[in-house]
């Protein structure tokens, strides 16, 4: 089975345990042996977009500039409001923020790089796999009130953040969540992208 190296760096304590479970799933989809390099913002606290946007450039460097580059870098922030628009206007705008923070490197790795951004929060895509819902329509909850639901408080602690987004991660049906969120098959599409052309 072959190897591919990643690089992970998001906002808080929920994208380090549900998107590596995601990787896990698409890993055997795709027959190659995920592994997530070492590379990341330090996580003792939730570090927030502005702090990913201050060292996304710099970790990019060091993900792809080392002795042991990686194969591909993921990262990402949420959007933070609600987008309805056909086109996911706000969406994209932020993440032309990150395309931009990352400079001459987006060019250079751009195959290898892959840019997330939930509507919202990810939150919202781990609570879609918790519950019964209208595609697209858990966006219109809050921040605070999904955190809520999928927590059971909106400052819920760090090892129950991670234990939830992991179980739910590990049970998660990916393809079902592509159907549901846009934003997340918009993050779905560019690593199936990568993962094709790259296993075979």
């Amino acid at each position: 089975m072959k190897k591919v190296t990643y690089t992970l760096v998001g906002e808080g304590f929920a994208e380090y345990q549900f998107l590596p479970a995601y990787f896990d799933w698409v890993s055997k989809k795709y027959q190659v042996n995920l592994i997530r390099s070492k590379i990341q913002i330090n996580i003792s606290k939730p570090s927030g977009f502005s702090k990913v946007l201050k060292e996304v450039n710099s970790l990019c460097v060091q993900s792809f500039v080392s002795a042991k580059p990686v194969d591909f870098f993921v990262a990402g922030i949420d959007l933070d409001e609600t987008d309805f628009t056909d086109t996911l206007e706000h969406h994209q705008k932020r993440v032309n923020e990150l395309i931009v923070r990352l400079g001459k490197l987006h060019k250079q790795f751009s195959h290898q790089i892959i840019l997330f951004v939930p509507i919202q929060a990810i939150d919202h895509w781990i609570n879609y796999q918790q519950v019964d819902s209208i595609a697209n329509s858990l966006e219109s909850k809050s921040k605070k009130e999904i955190k809520r639901l999928v927590y059971g408080h909106e400052d819920a602690k760090r090892f129950h953040i991670e234990r939830i987004s992991l179980t739910v991660g590990k049970n998660a049906d990916f393809d079902e969540l592509a159907k549901q969120s846009r934003s997340f098959r918009h993050f779905h599409n560019q690593v199936q992208q990568f993962l094709s052309e790259t296993s075979q």
